[in-house]
């Protein structure tokens, strides 16, 4: 996966200065990426996502630091050898950066609009994908276990938060600290992109991702992510979630069905997890574990009504104006005539209501073509994960607004899926 050149020599290895300190500025990014939130940023008297400051402040620190480390492993690689590595091994990538530029054009110079979001939304992600490829194995294996460790730690705190009124990160509306929203911000800082983020760990804990861990371990790990979940309270994070496990698991009772040997120690293990979380799950329903989680089932405080309302976004508009460069005046008029107070519901809707049809469209080109080279780089294992973030972030504004999310799923997909690191499957069957 490395875009660096090497060649087998003698121990010890002499590092080159330019490699280590952009090996470093790269998990530098990643800790800040994961463990600075823009709670975090807002709690600590940096308006990153309200009114007011310094334009500088609008930029995630994450982002400053992927630029750094990209421009590093530039000196280190040489830029000339980084770009044709990228255009002969990673072409997507640039396909991606023509596509983020032209974005970028329609934002500033047509619509009028501050670049951040594009930057912290698309350019970071970009930048810390070549970042991360151009790491040598030993740096990426500690990343990969202190990712683990992470998410271990992300839903410890997240249950704590559910049963106390502890919080981590503090919530902010319109400036003020919400009191009454009970789900867990816990080391991301929003309910949603924890659900989210947990959503994704488990799935590649599902797949090739947990082949690493032997099966206790990897079934406790499951379990304990799982029930965290709840303290999130996503609520299409976690249906989405349970429907692809089920699917997956239905998937592995065909094939075994179809003749694929099996390990008798894994399907009893299998058997003892499903009926574990059975029993655990009804016994904390009947215990009210639950209610707050539930009741988010019963009062989505209008989502689902503005999910339906949002399609008539562009009543009154010429086709030419839908085309080419929405009136966002008259997109703003239509979501206050249709009470669309949570805002636009769906990033695919709103990146046609900002840019227009012929910029999203050619600017998702550009994303698939991204999206094909993180799979190209660790393999098939990447599809149920991306196919996850894209599914659930399309319920909500997501990367149509400024956010950092696409980064994380592409950092955690590219580091827990890195095949260096899986073990080979083995299908051998167990005697009885």
């Amino acid at each position: 996966m490395s875009l660096v050149a090497t060649t087998p020599v003698r121990r010890p290895i002499r590092i080159p200065w330019p490699i280590g300190l952009a090996s470093a500025l790269t998990v530098l990014c990643l800790l800040v990426l994961f463990f600075v939130s823009s709670g975090v940023l807002e709690a600590s008297g940096i308006r990153y996502g309200s009114p007011g400051g310094s334009p500088l402040s609008k930029f995630h620190p994450a982002t400053y630091l992927a630029l750094a480390a990209l421009g590093l492993w530039a000196i280190a690689i040489g830029p000339g050898r980084l770009l044709a590595a990228l255009a002969a091994q990673r072409p997507g990538t640039l396909i991606f950066a023509l596509a983020i530029l032209l974005l970028t054009f329609q934002t500033a110079v047509v619509q009028k609009l501050p670049i951040s979001a594009i930057v912290d939304t698309f350019v970071l992600p970009l930048a810390l994908f070549v970042s991360i490829s151009s790491l040598r194995a030993p740096a990426t294996e500690r990343l990969l276990i202190g990712m683990h460790l992470f998410f271990l730690l992300n839903s410890t705190i997240g249950y704590l938060e559910y049963l106390t009124p502890f919080r981590l990160t503090p919530t902010y509306e319109h400036g003020e600290i919400v009191t009454y929203d009970w789900r867990a911000t816990a080391l991301l800082g929003h309910p949603l992109v924890n659900a989210l983020a947990t959503g994704t760990y488990l799935l590649i804990l599902t797949g090739p991702g947990g082949r690493r861990f032997d099966m206790p371990l990897r079934a406790a790990l499951l379990i304990y992510s799982l029930g965290a979940m709840v303290a999130f309270g996503g609520r299409a994070a976690t249906v989405a979630l349970l429907g692809l496990l089920a699917v997956r698991g239905g998937l592995e009772i065909a094939r075994i069905l179809a003749g694929r040997p099996f390990r008798l120690r894994g399907a009893l293990l299998g058997i003892l997890f499903l009926t574990g979380i059975a029993i655990a799950g009804s016994l904390l329903v009947q215990a009210g574990a639950f209610d707050s989680f539930l009741s988010r089932f019963e009062n989505d405080y209008g989502s689902a009504a503005t999910r339906v309302a949002m399609f008539s976004i562009f009543d009154g508009m010429n086709l030419r104006d839908v085309f080419f460069a929405p009136d966002l005046e008259h997109i703003a008029s239509n979501q206050r005539r249709l009470d669309l107070a949570i805002g636009i519901e769906s990033f695919v809707v709103a990146f046609f209501a900002y840019y227009g049809v012929v910029t999203t469209v050619l600017f998702f080109l550009g994303l698939a073509a991204f999206c094909t080279e993180i799979v190209r780089t660790v393999g098939l294992a990447a599809l149920l994960p991306l196919a996850y973030y894209f599914v659930i972030t399309s319920t909500s504004t997501g990367i149509a607004n400024k956010t950092i999310d696409f980064a994380l799923i592409m950092a955690m997909i590219m580091i827990l899926l890195d095949r260096r690191f899986i073990p080979a499957e083995t299908d051998k069957p167990a005697a009885c």
